[in-house]
């Protein structure tokens, strides 16, 4: 008695419930049914209502980026959206305000591939990929994909690095830009004046988004440029995107400066040892040598290899180069005779205190004047290796860090 209540209700709220959603499957149902139509619609053949080019807007969402600069290569994660129009997928939208066909392919595709990246286009384009259509034609050609990218880099100011001359870095920041531009898009099957992209909105970027060993820059209104290409069959249409990074230059104050001053500072420990005790003065010179060539061959070995050199060749070559000149005069004091290179010695002696006596016994003033000379050449000697080192720190900081 009360079954057939319960089962009249039940195939009334399926009735409805079917009957909401017979809109929007019916414009599905139409959709597909343009989309096979061979006779009427063909996905080689472009949108073209009267000949006129086919605009494709660009849109994008970056959800992950890692750089290798090692490698000179960047890893992207993204949605990837392109936006055009199509007459002949329009259709009756009562109630409906767009479908999602799960098949794009069976649909004129614009056939815009990364130029510079290293997977291919049916890797990259396709997976997650959908296509929503709007009841006056206008399409949305939405994917996510992850893309493997070449990402040339100068290195000569590494890691004072600025790739991206049109950015400049801020005077006296101790960290700076490094700017991967990326090619985003390239129509290589249709000519400029058939095919052109346009930006249809600012690039969004995660607010999560993390670089390891960058930081990520502000959007800057130059990021997007075009980069349409002349070859011998026509011009075609690219949009370029400019990602900017700043390097963290802090890791390698910590890693590499910082560590290769004090080795310096250490060698520099020697001029405070009477010069008769050569064995010590010659080890806190000598361990600190070895240690700033093994240490910089196991750094270099993690750099990217490049022909030419980089600014932190260039640290490291004039520590290297004053570490040795303090080494030579430790062994040249030594040949000469270790009480003339005591530093206690040349200090605790009065301005007035009576000279060796074999100074005293020169009959010639020029020869007096040479010796004095000669007496003091080993205490010029430091000041200059500690002087020419702080001077040289000064213009480096200044010049790398100071500048872009």
């Amino acid at each position: 008695m009360w079954k057939l209540p319960a089962v009249t209700l039940f195939v009334l709220a399926t009735s409805l419930s079917v009957g909401a959603e017979a809109p929007e499957g019916q414009a599905t149902q139409i959709v597909l049914e343009k989309l096979r139509d061979k006779e009427n619609y063909n996905s080689a053949v472009r949108p073209s209502p009267h000949g006129d080019p086919t605009e494709v807007k660009v849109q994008m969402y970056i959800r992950e980026i890692d750089v290798d600069d090692a490698n000179m290569k960047a890893d992207f994660d993204l949605t990837f959206r392109m936006v055009w129009n199509d007459p002949r997928l329009t259709y009756d939208g009562a109630g409906v305000s767009y479908v999602n066909i799960l098949t794009p392919h069976l649909a004129w595709l614009p056939d815009a591939f990364f130029k510079y990246a290293i997977t291919t286009q049916l890797e990259s384009v396709y997976p997650e990929s959908y296509l929503r259509v709007y009841p006056n034609g206008r399409l949305i050609y939405s994917t996510r994909l992850s893309l493997k990218q070449n990402c040339p880099m100068n290195f000569a100011r590494f890691p004072h690095d600025t790739q991206d001359c049109k950015i400049q870095n801020n005077p006296g920041v101790l960290v700076v830009r490094l700017s991967c531009d990326i090619t985003v898009l390239f129509a290589d099957g249709y000519t400029a004046s058939e095919v052109f992209f346009t930006f249809d909105e600012e690039v969004q970027i995660g607010k999560d988004l993390h670089v390891e060993k960058f930081h990520m820059e502000n959007i800057k209104e130059n990021m997007f440029s075009y980069c349409n290409t002349k070859t011998a069959t026509g011009e075609y249409s690219c949009v370029q995107i400019a990602i900017s990074i700043r390097r963290a230059f802090g890791t390698y104050l910590l890693e590499w400066y910082l560590p290769v001053i004090f080795l310096v500072i250490v060698a520099y420990f020697s001029f405070l040892i009477p010069g008769d005790q050569f064995l010590a003065r010659l080890l806190l010179t000598l361990i600190p040598l070895i240690s700033l060539a093994s240490f910089s061959y196991s750094f270099r070995q993690s750099l990217a290899l490049v022909p030419y050199v980089r600014a932190l060749d260039i640290f490291t070559g004039i520590s290297l180069i004053v570490i040795f000149a303090t080494l030579v005069y430790v062994i040249a004091c030594y040949i000469k005779g270790g009480q003339k290179c005591n530093v206690a010695a040349d200090e605790a002696r009065a301005p007035d205190e009576e000279a060796p006596k074999e100074l005293s016994d020169e009959p010639s003033a020029f020869r007096r004047a040479i010796n004095k000379l000669t007496k003091r050449a080993e205490f010029l000697s430091r000041c200059i290796l500690v002087g020419f080192y702080v001077f040289f720190l000064f213009v480096y900081f200044a010049a790398y860090c100071g500048t872009g």
